[in-house]
């Protein structure tokens, strides 16, 4: 009897050695935040053709109204990323404290500037916002590029223009509608309901300052510290959906009608207006030049050493991993030199 049971026990150790793959493995999961009008298309492409799943992770979408609403669940542990909720905001909340690391981007650029038809011919030049009351959202990209391109054209912020300060987009959105402010320095989350609304649109934040940041990849620093692999292969799998972006745009523009329930000419409109970007990449020094933006116009007062709260590595580390896979391709080596003009 002894023997029997004996071999039993042989046979079940030799079996979950030679065969570990029949042990189930937990498969890593994060929860990502995004921002529900839009700027997240390649985490829904990465979504939508399984890339997460092909890198060994599983992700939780999870829309939210704001990002001030967005960073605070990821500040609170509720979510492992937050992937549109701009470049501002996570610097802001560095500057109380917040352990945020910027691992990888999403959107640069891309944000509209509005007013209503009957005002359109009023802003031509950044010399047309003098005098005039100017509505932007506090903590958002957009703004703080204006005041930044404001400044650096010789205006007082206190004295040339009025700003009036909304709490959110859809705020903005309202009070140009009703002509309470002149113009409104939207957020990327507008621009299909400025058209829907058919406000004009009279510029963009490109327009300020070309190519800047915005939507970045932002996750807890200690988070990534304890588990950079899992981070790595979320950025692994963003960089493949960027490939898919510009190679099958009808299949992103696709994509986004499905994840945003918009129809197909919405849907084309927004995923391919030129003014927008998508691009993985942390772009480090254009995340600086808004810190220093942010403390020149007096958005923050701050000595932090910002770098300390960007990781490029991982972003590196996920390219060079593909690039070995994928030896001799054209977008993946392009991207292995935009990495080194934005970050080195």
């Amino acid at each position: 009897m002894h023997t029997v049971l004996r071999s039993l026990l042989l046979f079940f150790l030799f079996t979950i050695v030679a065969f570990p793959h029949n042990v189930s493995a937990k498969t890593p999961r994060l929860k990502v935040g995004y921002s529900a009008g839009g700027g997240s298309i390649l985490t829904f492409i990465a979504q939508d053709q399984k890339f997460f799943q092909k890198e060994g992770i599983e992700v939780e979408l999870i829309p939210f109204t704001s990002s001030a609403d967005g960073l605070n669940a990821l500040n609170s542990g509720k979510i492992d990323i937050g992937i549109s909720f701009g470049t501002a905001g996570p610097l802001t909340f560095i500057t109380k404290g917040s352990d945020f690391l910027i691992i990888g981007g999403h959107l640069s650029g891309g944000h509209p500037v509005i007013t209503l038809p009957a005002k359109a011919s009023q802003f031509k030049t950044i010399q047309d916002y003098k005098g005039k009351k100017v509505g932007t959202p506090r903590i958002y990209t957009a703004d703080v590029v204006w005041r930044g391109a404001m400044k650096r054209a010789g205006f007082n912020l206190e004295k040339d223009v009025e700003i009036i300060e909304m709490k959110n987009p859809p705020a903005l959105l309202e009070a140009v509608k009703a002509g309470r402010v002149d113009v409104g320095i939207g957020a990327s989350s507008l621009y299909m309901k400025a058209k829907q609304a058919k406000l004009a649109i009279v510029g963009w934040s490109n327009d300020f300052q070309p190519d800047h940041p915005c939507c970045r990849a932002v996750a807890k620093g200690k988070a990534v510290k304890n588990d950079p692999e899992t981070y790595k292969a979320f950025l692994r799998a963003l960089i493949q959906a960027e490939k898919i972006r510009y190679a099958k745009p009808e299949l992103a523009v696709d994509i986004n009608r499905r994840f945003l329930e918009i129809d197909e000419d919405m849907a084309r409109d927004y995923t391919l207006e030129p003014h927008q970007s998508h691009h993985a990449d942390p772009n480090r020094k254009g995340v600086i030049d808004m810190w220093e933006d942010m403390n020149a116009v007096g958005y923050i007062k701050s000595d932090i050493d910002i770098d300390r709260h960007i990781n490029i590595d991982l972003y590196r580390a996920a390219l060079d991993e593909l690039i070995k896979k994928n030896p001799g391709d054209k977008f993946y080596g392009e991207l292995k030199k935009r990495f080194a003009q934005q970050n080195l």
